[in-house]
């Protein structure tokens, strides 16, 4: 089989690879009822993990870069012939984000240059450090060396592979889906009890029916509603406290946001109600979710470029926390009058055309140094100084 040929049954088997949905080593008990403990896949299942990792994943992926090298530049906007480079990249971060780890076969021609970067499923690929060096073995492509893999790690705490980090946190993932697993076992069962009628006395079974039969005809149903409710003989009414309310689920929900945001560094508004929010806090909020999540695997991805095809791309990030048009114009006013840019860089910038005169630069008067149009420096005192007594005046 040709090159061309493993590589086209690489990227299908990728595209249709199918994941383990749980492990089976750990198990845990809620109410008697087994939790099998999250997975990466089947994580996605917890609307809070599959927005942070979509998240995370959509925006490395839609980040532009610059290379020095055109045929790096022409990789990373188009890896291979069956991907762009956003969806390259977008996979293979969100593969790391679940597993730990993703990875790409580095194809190169003869001369060493390369010509393509294949994606490789996760299951196809071990890391063998039992020899002198450190092999990557595929069952497609054998062997390969560490410098033909295109290597994206979630973390680093066992050196060249890295732990899920949803195994990692997985104690804190499975209680919040407990919690919302026992919540559908009790809608499953709507029909149980939600009152006792508690008599002081035995009845039997026609008398406690005659009871349920007068209850359900009289005060069950929209049509019911309002009718008062008159208990004889000493009766009295408990209601039935149900294993997990609804209140109880959402503040197990609320937590398991928050183990997200704190797994993955997104910020909680991000995977929540953020109605509370202003623009302010939302602006504060983008740029800590850049400089404490996106940073990261925008220096993974660096720095695997950097060592494995030997230049290190000039990620544009400004898409990412770009400023109101309101403080943009006002920090390019700030540049222009204070002689740092001119007007013509300003505009281009703003992706405005050049005007005639824009590259001269423009000091206000108050900045000056002693020259052009300012006073500064210059005798305006009229031969007297100060505490010299003038002429009287007549």
């Amino acid at each position: 089989m040709g090159i061309i040929s493993r590589v086209a049954d690489t990227v299908r088997n990728w595209w249709g690879y199918s994941y383990p949905a749980y492990i089976n080593d750990y198990t845990l008990y809620a109410g008697g009822e087994p939790i099998p403990f999250v997975a990466p896949y089947s994580a996605l299942q917890n609307t809070p993990v599959y927005r942070a990792t979509t998240l995370i994943s959509n925006d490395i992926g839609r980040t532009n870069a610059e290379f020095d090298d055109p045929n790096l530049q022409r990789l990373y906007d188009r890896p291979n012939r069956f991907q762009s480079g956003y969806d390259f990249r977008r996979s293979l971060t969100l593969q790391a984000l679940l597993y730990g780890n993703s990875f790409a076969l580095i194809n190169r021609r003869r001369d060493g240059s390369v010509y393509e970067l294949v994606p490789l499923p996760i299951g196809d690929i071990i890391l063998d450090v039992s020899g002198n060096e450190p092999i990557y073995k595929s069952s497609t492509y054998g062997d390969i060396s560490t410098n033909d893999i295109l290597h994206i790690k979630a973390s680093l705490l066992e050196g060249l592979w890295s732990p899920s980090p949803i195994q990692l946190c997985r104690v804190a993932l499975t209680i919040g889906f407990g919690t919302e697993q026992q919540y559908l076992k009790g809608l499953e069962s709507a029909g149980d009890p939600k009152l006792a009628f508690i008599h002081p006395n035995q009845l039997n079974a026609a008398a406690r029916q005659a009871i349920i039969n007068d209850y359900v005809k009289n005060h069950a149903g929209a049509r019911n509603a309002g009718k008062p409710l008159i208990l004889a003989e000493n009766m009295r009414i408990e209601k039935i406290q149900s294993s997990a309310n609804g209140t109880e689920v959402e503040a197990a929900r609320k937590y398991s946001i928050q183990d997200v945001s704190r797994i993955f560094g997104v910020p909680t508004s991000y995977l929540s109600e953020t109605s509370g929010s202003v623009y302010g806090s939302m602006e504060w909020l983008s740029r800590m979710y850049h400089d404490a999540c996106l940073s990261n695997w925008f220096n993974t991805w660096g720095s695997e470029y950097e060592l494995k095809l030997n230049e290190r791309p000039t990620f544009d990030t400004d898409t990412l926390i770009r400023p109101s048009l309101a403080e943009t114009f006002a920090a390019l006013r700030t540049g222009i009058e204070a002689g740092i840019i001119t007007r013509n860089e300003a505009r281009s910038y703003l992706d405005f055309e050049e005007v005639e005169g824009g590259d001269d630069f423009l000091q206000a008067l108050n900045m000056g140094t002693g020259g052009g149009a300012t006073n500064l420096g210059t005798d305006t005192s009229g031969g007297t100084s100060e505490g010299d007594i003038g002429e009287p005046l007549s």
